[in-house]
C-alpha cells in the first residue's frame, strides 16, 4: 500500500486506476506490532527473521500472520509469501534495502499528494482489521478525489485470504466502472 501511494504520487501517468486493500497510511508504517521488522535492516537480520518463520506454529502468532488473517493461510500461499525471502539472497538483499529505507516521512509526503491522483481508486478495506484502522481507510478515501470505499466483512488485513470472493467481486465491479470512466 505505501509503495502504491508513493507510485501514484510520483509517477501517476503509469497508473490507470488504483486498488488498495488494508495497508500502511501516514504514520502507521509499519504498524506497531510489526516495528520489529526494522531489525531486518541489520546485517543478517532479514535472514534471521525469515528463518524464524520456518517454525510453522510461529506463523500464526500476532507478529506473523496471526493478525493478518483470521484463519490459517493455505500452506502453498503461505510458502509463496515466505519462500523467496527464505531461499534467495537477492530477495533478502532487496528486502533489507527496502527496510532500511522505511521512513514515515515518505508515507506522509505521499499522503499529502494523493489529492493530485485524478484516476479512479477503490479502497477495499478489511472490516475486522486489527492492524490498519478503519479511520485510515476513510482518510485515504477522502484524500483520493475519485475514490470508492468499501469494507470487506469477516476479514483481517489479508482479505485476499479471508474473503477472496468478496474482494474479487469488488475489484471486478470497480474495474468495469473504471474502464467506462477512462
Amino acid at each position: 500500500g505505501a509503495i502504491s501511494q508513493v507510485l501514484v504520487t510520483t509517477r501517476p501517468e503509469r497508473v490507470g486506476a488504483l486498488v488498495l486493500t488494508s495497508c500502511d497510511y501516514r504514520d502507521n508504517f509499519p504498524p506497531k506490532p510489526f516495528s520489529y521488522i526494522k531489525l531486518g535492516g541489520l546485517p543478517g537480520g532479514v535472514w534471521a527473521l525469515a528463518q524464524s518463520l520456518r517454525i510453522k506454529p510461529l506463523r500464526r502468532t500476532p507478529i506473523a500472520f496471526g493478525w493478518l488473517s483470521k484463519s490459517p493461510i493455505d500452506p502453498r500461499a503461505e510458502n509463496s509469501y515466505l519462500g523467496p525471502v527464505m531461499k534467495s539472497a537477492g530477495v533478502r538483499r532487496d528486502t533489507r534495502s527496502f527496510i532500511r529505507g522505511v521512513d514515515r516521512q515518505v508515507t506522509n509526503e505521499a499522503a499529502d499528494l494523493l489529492g493530485n491522483f485524478d484516476r479512479p481508486a477503490l479502497i477495499a478495506w478489511s472490516g475486522d482489521d486489527r492492524l490498519f484502522p478503519a479511520d485510515d481507510a476513510r482518510s485515504l478515501a477522502q484524500d483520493l478525489p475519485k475514490c470508492r470505499l468499501e469494507f470487506i466483512d469477516d476479514a483481517y488485513t489479508f482479505s485476499m485470504e479471508d474473503n477472496p470472493e468478496d474482494l474479487a467481486a469488488l475489484i471486478r465491479d470497480f474495474l468495469k466502472v473504471a474502464e467506462v470512466a477512462s
